[in-house]
């Protein structure tokens, strides 16, 4: 079921990516302002585009620590230029060095989630394995071009759980069928920003 749930969702995000990722990185920078240690993705092709959001939280001075692939899953390293091309095309910086830090929040892309707010990523298991590593919960800020949630659990016990997800939201015929209510709410217009419901 997750499988088939992923495929739904890569189609439905192969258009209006700059578009999309402009306002969707608008509102992640409002979200990160009271943060000072934030792990975050480079973007892959389909991913929001938030290399305007790294660039902005280098020039407020925040500590940068993306994903450094290592084996099957990956360590932090800390945001240093210049970046370069690696395995799924994936761009890393020069640095090797884990980090050894407490973040305080972490923004990772998903391709959707699920009614338990848990992610559905590409399918490599990397950020599950990065997670399930760390001793302690940073915020988790899921981002995702436009929302694929599936009203039904999907996930295993071992995905990633999030704390928001922000998207882009258009309005649809069948009123968004697929979206549990009781999960989201409108912040501003056009963006699709929700909590998981405590």
């Amino acid at each position: 079921m997750k499988k088939e749930f992923r495929q739904i969702c890569r189609k439905i995000n192969k258009f209006n990516r700059y578009y999309y990722s402009k306002i969707i990185s608008k509102e992640l920078l409002k979200e990160l302002k009271n943060y000072k240690k934030i792990f975050i993705f480079i973007p892959l092709e389909g991913e929001v585009d938030i290399r305007w959001v790294i660039k902005q939280l280098r020039m407020e001075k925040k500590e940068i620590f993306v994903p450094f692939m290592q084996d099957l899953s990956f360590k932090m390293v800390k945001y240093s230029l210049p970046l370069k091309k690696k395995k799924f095309s994936i761009l890393e910086p020069l640095n090797k060095n884990k980090a050894l830090v407490k973040i305080d929040v972490a923004v990772v892309p998903v391709v959707g989630i699920d009614s338990n707010f848990q992610r559905v990523g590409f399918g490599k298991g990397m950020y599950d394995r990065f997670f399930a590593k760390l001793k302690y919960k940073p915020k988790v800020i899921f981002l995702q071009l436009k929302p694929c949630v599936n009203k039904k659990k999907v996930t295993d016990e071992y995905d990633v759980k999030g704390d928001e997800y922000i998207s882009f939201k258009t309005r649809s015929k069948d009123g968004n069928r697929n979206i549990n209510s009781r999960y989201y709410y409108i912040r501003s217009r056009g963006v699709f920003v929700s909590q998981k419901s405590r």
